[in-house]
């Protein structure tokens, strides 16, 4: 798997993402400067985040994402012997990071009283081998908020439990690796909506002052939370972005609209993960037997719905994301042609379209038997039965 062998790695180890370095040469045609650092904008210090550092937790590595105080990502190794042994959640608490700068974590007061679950992304199920593997999943940093009832509680949980089956009952493969994130999606603006809010905007008493009539005084605090009258002449426009916030401002946690789950299903026996030398050289070496990506509102869902429903096309997840998945290894160049291609027929089956057609259009070597299958294609996707799940509600 692509971060399979960093998975093994030590609790709260950092990583830094490969891509780029700190001294990496980024830009040798702009006046001879070889790297970032060296650039004179650099030299009283820049703005930093943690987006590009990862954490390393006994099951899965996480990105974080300050801003939103959720995380970016969280790839897990999913494996039947992850899924068996001494671990439990009844040993388990929810914690907060403490690698994370206070101002920029997610806090348990946040989700109290907030009617929101604490959500996890690499679920606990799924890591029972220690007691320590599952005491890493209810950090928050693999958590997010989600609904309770008709979501973390009973769709979600059996979207975790099918992942699980994939890699202890199906003969799809072996090893699965999931990624899991929240998503935050536009709703699109129809112009009816659109001249009401422009009409009740229009009907506000606008002011400098601290008065009622006035608005609000805006001082260190409210100016980082407040929307002055003076936006309201920002122009109108076809989408925005909605969705609840929890905690106190400024530090406030985001609750997503979505949550996405990208599954790829390994060959049955094959440990990609611990074929990886230290460098991570044999990165490439990583095949796929299957792969999905799957989306799903942060809301009540009906038990009864099908599963497909909420199957998208891989590179339209990566657009709505800002983020590619397994392109460095096992989705990667050709073997990504090929999964588009499995991909492309899977869908046009489900419309009725006429498969032979893509089949076609794709090259030889993407028809070989080496290539991804959609995971819909592999298995079949239905979700088991619901249960009660157990309760994550802060509070």
């Amino acid at each position: 798997g692509v971060c399979a062998g960093a998975a093994a790695g030590g609790v709260g180890a950092y990583a830094l993402l490969s891509r780029r370095g700190a001294g990496d040469a980024v830009d040798t045609s702009v006046d001879g400067t070889k790297s970032a650092v060296a650039h004179p904008a650099m030299r009283a210090g820049w703005p930093s985040g943690f987006e590009d550092l990862l954490r390393v937790r006994s099951g899965f590595v996480t990105s974080y994402d300050a801003r939103t105080r959720n995380p970016r990502w969280v790839l897990e190794r999913i494996t039947a012997e992850s899924c068996d042994g001494v671990g439990t959640r009844k040993k388990s608490r929810f914690a907060e990071d403490d690698e994370v700068d206070g101002a920029h974590a997610a806090k348990l007061s946040d989700y109290r009283g907030s009617g929101y679950d604490r959500g996890h992304l690499a679920a606990a199920a799924g890591h029972k081998n220690t007691q320590r593997a599952m005491d890493d999943t209810f950090s928050l940093i693999n958590v997010s908020p989600q609904v309770g009832d008709g979501f973390n509680r009973d769709y979600w949980a059996r979207l975790e439990h099918f992942t699980r089956i994939l890699a202890t009952k199906t003969k799809a493969g072996g090893d699965v690796l999931v990624a899991t994130g929240p998503l935050f999606l536009p709703t699109k603006v129809g112009a009816g909506e659109r001249r009401a809010r422009e009409f009740r905007e229009s009907m506000e008493p606008r002011g400098d002052g601290g008065d009622k009539k006035g608005g609000k005084t805006r001082d260190v605090s409210t100016a980082l939370v407040d929307v002055s009258s003076s936006a309201k002449a920002r122009p109108s426009a076809d989408w925005e972005m909605r969705y609840p916030l929890i905690g106190d401002a400024p530090e406030l946690v985001h609750v997503p609209t979505h949550f996405f789950k990208v599954v790829l299903v390994l060959p049955a026996g094959d440990r990609d993960g611990e074929r990886l030398d230290a460098k991570n050289k044999n990165r490439d070496d990583a095949r796929a037997v299957a792969a999905a990506a799957f989306v799903l509102p942060n809301a009540p869902i009906p038990p009864d719905t099908p599963l497909e429903t909420f199957i998208v096309p891989l590179a339209k997840l990566e657009a709505a994301a800002g983020l590619t998945f397994f392109r460095q290894g096992a989705l990667g160049g050709e073997a990504r042609e090929a999964f588009e291609a499995s991909e492309r027929l899977y869908f046009e089956s489900r419309s009725g379209g006429e498969a032979s057609e893509t089949a076609a259009r794709v090259p030889s070597r993407s028809r070989s038997k080496s290539r991804a299958e959609h995971v819909c294609q592999a298995a079949a996707c239905v979700l088991p039965a619901g249960f009660a799940a157990k309760q994550t509600r802060g509070g």
